[in-house]
Parts: structure tokens; sequence; C-alpha cells
């Protein structure tokens, strides 16, 4: 049987146009974190970009929750799997 690896670590980017993203900044944080998630995420006028890691399931709302955003269904991210959480 195959499973999970302990943490998936995902790099994900998007330029598109991203309007307040500090308004974005609070939901995002605090998905991530009950997602027990870590990483950097940054968000700007251009799109976002940054590397997160956790349970496969919390990569996955986090991908879901940005790629519902405007101009962002077209979200590129690369996956790789790791045994130990690779970000202090």
């Amino acid at each position: 049987m195959l499973t999970d690896p302990p943490i998936t670590v995902a790099a994900l980017y998007r330029f598109a146009r991203l309007a307040d993203p500090a308004a974005r900044q609070g939901p995002l944080l605090d998905l991530c974190r009950a997602q027990g998630l870590c990483g950097t995420l940054l968000l700007a006028p251009e799109g976002v970009n940054g590397t997160i890691a956790g349970p496969r399931a919390g990569i996955t709302a986090v991908l879901d929750h940005i790629r519902a955003w405007p101009g962002f269904a077209g979200l590129d991210w690369k996956e790789s799997a790791a045994d130990a959480p690779p970000f202090g």
C-alpha cells in the first residue's frame, strides 16, 4: 500500500494582478496555521510566490484557496517530499 510522505513541500507562483495583497494576508496565514503548514508566501500586487511544507491535505487546502482568487486558477506549483520539516 502506498502512503503519502510525512511532509509535502510545494513551491508555487502565479504572476497575476492581486488587488490589496494585505487584505488576503490574514486569511491565508490563518489557513496555513490551521493546516499545520510552515514556509513563506510572498503576496504582492504582481502575484504570489513561495514555498510551503506540511501535511498533504494542508497543501491542497492552501492551493485550492489561492486558486479561487480571481486570476489565480492557473497557479503553478511543483511538489517534493521530505521526511522532516524543511523550515524552522
